[in-house]
């Protein structure tokens, strides 16, 4: 799941002294009360690529390696093939990572890029682009997965946060109401309801009991402005 700069972590950044907050666009969510107060208080938001030791690249390469290493010393010399050995500690690594990089849910990915997500293992994480509120978001397809869209899963309880959308999304009711205000009305929907809200909407996501469902978005790097 991406990290979440909100506007309590603009708050801490400046009572700290700090100046710069590190937001790669790829693994960062930024409210757009965060923009506002970074904005107001001069502190630069850093959307530049994350580092390999953030993102895990280097790691995953260094863990191939040592394996790679470990098992041609068991071999015969001068009988190791390099690339094969490279090739199946790779597919070996993927078939073990049956969960997100998060670890938020349970993954199964065939070689030409399927994935199947199980829904029933997701972990809620916290977004805290609503404050004040107990919002509970997990991502399970994102860019990674070299899709175009985006999906994932959104719960609360008794609270309603507004929000205006940069991208399109498609919303499907699983449990409970999810209640979307739009142009002074209230359109309530209820479990295998399907919300469309293009971008560019001011709206109000709420419930007056609870709410799980999925969301779809268009395009992947939903956060993008």
């Amino acid at each position: 799941m991406k990290k979440l700069v909100s506007a309590s972590t603009v708050r801490e950044c400046r009572d700290s002294g700090q100046t710069t907050i590190p937001a790669p666009q790829a693994s960062t969510i930024v409210t757009p009360e965060a923009r506002d107060l970074a904005a107001k208080w001069n502190i630069a938001l850093d959307q530049g690529a994350a580092p390999a030791a953030l993102t895990g690249e280097g790691t995953q390469d260094s863990t191939i390696q040592q394996i790679q290493q470990q098992v041609t010393a068991k071999l015969p010399t001068g009988s190791a093939d390099n690339g094969l050995i490279e090739q199946l500690v790779r597919k070996a690594l993927q078939d073990m990572q049956t969960t997100d990089p998060t670890g938020s849910c349970q993954r199964q990915v065939a070689d030409n890029g399927v994935v199947l997500v199980r829904g029933d293992s997701v972990q809620m994480g916290r977004f805290d682009g609503a404050p004040g509120v107990n919002v509970g978001l997990t991502d399970v397809i994102t860019g990674a997965d070299d899709s175009r869209m985006s999906a994932g899963y959104m719960s609360w309880e008794k609270a309603f946060f507004p929000w205006t959308l940069t991208y399109d999304e498609i919303d499907v009711v699983l449990e409970g109401e999810l209640h979307i205000r739009a142009g002074g009305k209230t359109y309530i929907g209820k479990p295998g309801d399907v919300f469309f809200i293009p971008s560019g909407a001011s709206i109000e996501f709420g419930t007056p009991s609870s709410v799980r469902f999925v969301y779809v978005t268009y395009p992947a790097d939903w956060t993008a402005e």
